[in-house]
């Protein structure tokens, strides 16, 4: 994970960038994610990290990882920047995806 923080003539920003390997169980990074949150509570935020799969986000079904992501999402108040209808940012043979995922606060 990765945070910078851009300080505009307005507020301060704070972008944080966390990937989460398919691999990895997401219940090890969002706490490390809800950390960093919570470190920072009257920022602008904006979260860029890998998505799971949830049908607010383009895909078809919901998994169990996409639900702890949304869970975590609406715990934290936060805004998903994606489009359910956008294109896919990921194809591969027959195999479509949206494996990132943009949120605000």
């Amino acid at each position: 994970m990765v945070a910078i923080k851009i300080q505009t003539s307005s507020f301060p920003l704070t972008i944080i960038s966390a990937y989460i390997s398919p691999a990895e169980n997401v219940h090890t990074t969002l706490p490390e994610i809800q950390e960093m949150i919570s470190s920072l509570p009257e920022e602008k935020i904006i979260i860029r990290a890998d998505n799971g799969h949830n049908t607010l986000c383009g895909y078809t079904s919901n998994g169990n990882r996409g639900k702890d992501i949304m869970d975590f999402i609406l715990a934290n108040n936060l805004h998903i920047i994606n489009k359910p209808d956008a294109l896919p940012t990921f194809q591969k043979y027959n195999s479509v995806h949206w494996p990132d995922l943009t949120l605000c606060s």
